[in-house]
């Protein structure tokens, strides 16, 4: 899917399932998105069904009506489209599934009114949760302009430091809170989406958590809210030094996040190292197997701005958040 296709799809997914759920509005990349229905108690009874009868079709069919889609996705086009992500949402029904998306009131970035993914099952190291998956979409410069708006919706955004673009994460693993001592992490793959992988044992009733990055919440998480940080007094929860002042989502401006990883303006020209010149009577050695040459200036020069990792952003990156965090 299209960046702007998954967040169409994925709000009108989020309102129909996980909304309705809940009985309250959760997070949605349209600011100014708007209910097509007024009582959500009318699609209540459609997943009761489901979870009865585990059947994907009768509750699509319930689903798939002018009166809960907008115009623009009610199209043959975007049929299977709608139906593939209704069913991540609705897939924390199955018997098989696991988890299930739960109210959450801990965090003041939310108001203290979010959503956690808790384990309803046993989850043993080293497994998967295959329905507990995240669908990715590659942003522009352009698209990140058009679609992201700072302290709004750019909840669920990250920088891939191996594509080397900020990318959409958006699906039921996007409800996945953060801990610094996560029991879960996210493994990309080539489908554009990414499933979770357990790093201890879960017992029915836990929280699952993902390990953002070490600066995802202020520098070194100092404004951290998980449950690890209230344990072991650091992050807010931290007494022995006065706190900075929390904004909503202040710390995870987009820009500043995505563009931290990102190569210096190419615009700009950069002055080339001048090789050094040769001095009279003096003997150059070849390089050989046994003798390591010098350090070319040249690759020293652009190490820092294009290195691959780069330790101080304050942004979800897939490819370390599959990492565990340090001990």
């Amino acid at each position: 899917m299209k960046p702007q296709e998954l967040c169409d799809i994925d709000d009108l997914a989020t309102s129909l399932v996980v909304d309705v759920f809940l009985g309250f509005n959760t997070h949605k990349m349209n600011t100014e998105h708007k209910e097509r229905y007024k009582c959500k108690s009318h699609l209540k009874p459609v997943i009761d069904e489901f979870i009865k009868n585990q059947s994907m079709k009768l509750a699509f069919e319930s689903f798939w009506n002018r009166k809960y889609i907008p115009d623009h996705l009610f199209k043959a086009s975007y049929k299977k489209l709608v139906r593939d992500h209704i069913e991540r949402y609705m897939g924390m029904f199955y018997l098989d599934s696991g988890f299930r998306i739960e109210p959450c009131y801990r965090y003041s970035l939310e108001n203290k009114v979010g959503a956690k993914v808790n384990a309803t099952s046993h989850w043993h190291k080293d497994g998967i949760i295959k329905r507990l998956v995240g669908c990715v979409a590659e942003l522009t410069e352009k698209e990140e302009d058009e679609i992201l708006h700072v302290g709004k919706n750019d909840f669920s955004v990250m920088y891939s430091c191996r594509k080397k673009c900020a990318q959409l994460w958006l699906g039921p693993a996007a409800y996945i809170n953060h801990d610094c001592q996560a029991n879960c992490k996210f493994v990309p793959n080539d489908k554009g989406t990414a499933c979770v992988k357990v790093l201890r044992d879960i017992k029915p009733g836990d929280e699952i958590t993902c390990f953002y990055s070490a600066n995802f919440f202020g520098e070194n998480n100092v404004n951290c809210e998980c449950c690890s940080c209230e344990k072991l007094c650091k992050g807010a929860f931290k007494t022995n030094e006065e706190q900075p002042k929390l904004g909503r989502y202040n710390f995870r401006q987009t820009n500043g996040r995505t563009n931290s990883y990102r190569s210096p303006d190419k615009s700009k020209k950069v002055k080339e190292p001048k090789t050094p010149q040769k001095k009279k009577n003096e003997v150059l050695e070849p390089c050989t197997p046994n003798k390591n040459p010098e350090v070319d200036k040249g690759e020293a020069l652009l190490g820092s701005p294009y290195t691959k990792i780069i330790q101080k952003t304050r942004g979800l990156d897939l490819d370390q958040a599959s990492k565990s965090p340090e001990k």
